[in-house]
């Protein structure tokens, strides 16, 4: 058997698109009315049509965008080939939760290409400082590395020297 965290991909070859077994088993008991299962054969069922999905919207996407002359999926290339594929109905929700994404990123603070640029440091100061955290750090964790290290001591050694 596959372990949880091992996709599903169905025949296995390196182009298969892969869902992670244990989420797809997850969302589906989540989804599922109070008191009711799912086999496990029905599992694997559900997730080869999540992966035939997947790859029907994919090859329709990349046929839109390449019709484009894009180099990159977008968003609106997925929505359009819901419309294509018949799945229409999922667009509004779709496109509501694309703004709320795209507002949340606005709300984001920027990272700054270089925070420490600005820090009124020099580099050498800057490499002080990360010394002196190393250090600290180091002076934290000595602890529990010297009470890991005396409990080895302790325990018998693994390789007896026969006489």
């Amino acid at each position: 058997g596959m372990s949880d965290d091992e996709g599903f991909g169905g025949g296995g070859s390196s182009g298969d698109i892969m869902l992670p077994k244990a989420t797809v088993l997850r969302a589906i008991k989540d989804l599922l009315p109070k008191g009711l299962r799912c086999s496990s054969e029905t599992g694997n069922l559900i997730m080869e049509c999540c992966m035939e999905f997947l790859r029907m919207l994919s090859d329709e996407a990349n046929v839109l965008s390449t019709k484009q002359g894009k180099q990159t999926i977008g968003p609106d290339h997925i929505l359009k080939s819901l419309e294509e594929l018949g799945f229409q109905k999922w667009t509004d929700e779709l496109n509501e939760s694309l703004t709320n994404h795209k507002e949340a990123l606005k709300r984001k603070p920027r990272m700054k290409k270089n925070p420490m640029k600005d820090s009124g440091m020099t580099m050498q100061e800057l490499i002080e400082e990360q010394k002196k955290l190393f250090g600290q750090a180091n002076a934290a964790a000595a602890p529990t590395l010297q009470r890991s290290e005396s409990q080895e001591s302790d325990a018998p050694s693994a390789k007896k020297q026969k006489t």
